[in-house]
């Protein structure tokens, strides 16, 4: 698509705006596939902005935390047979986590909006903005502690060391 309207971009000097997630940067248990999707948008978006700059298009990654839409709008269980049965009311409440804690939608778009807007200054240019509940403190664990730190943090929120045990060689019988 970015090929296909990168002459009017260019012509334009436009600006592509890509909706990241914090799930694309950050170990979000129960969304490997989204996770990695995100993630590889992230890196395509950067790549294209390194591309495109010297043709005068901007390229932003909005890398979006919690906001409430319609995301979790299906229920999903775990499926028969799954390891992760024994947690599978964590699973149900993370499904929801993003929308019983997200920023408001109409919130989100304007300022999201408004930071696109503002351009880039002298010293200042707009890669990625970090938007929505809790981006600015993933950014910020993200940027300046362990990686660690993060596979802590969802480990103990979603109990996931009650697995400890539960399969393979290490198996707890009764």
């Amino acid at each position: 698509m970015c090929s296909t309207f990168a002459p009017l971009l260019i012509e334009a000097k436009g600006t592509i705006v890509q909706t990241g997630s914090l799930a694309g940067i950050m170990p979000y248990v129960w969304g490997a596939p989204y996770n990695a999707v995100k993630a590889a948008l992230h890196a395509y978006s950067d790549t294209l902005r390194v591309e495109l700059a010297p043709l005068g298009v901007r390229v932003i990654t909005v890398v979006t935390g919690g906001v409430k839409s319609n995301i979790a709008r299906q229920d999903r269980t775990l499926p028969p047979g799954s390891y992760m049965q024994p947690l599978a009311a964590e699973y149900q409440r993370r499904l929801k986590h993003s929308q019983e804690l997200g920023m408001d939608t109409k919130q989100y778009a304007r300022s999201c909006v408004k930071q696109v807007l503002a351009g880039d200054g002298l010293f200042r240019k707009t890669r990625w903005i970090w938007e929505g509940k809790m981006s600015w403190i993933v950014w910020f664990a993200w940027t300046y502690l362990p990686t660690a730190v993060l596979d802590f943090y969802f480990t103990t929120t979603f109990n996931l060391n009650k697995l400890r045990g539960t399969a393979g060689p290490n198996k707890k019988t009764n």
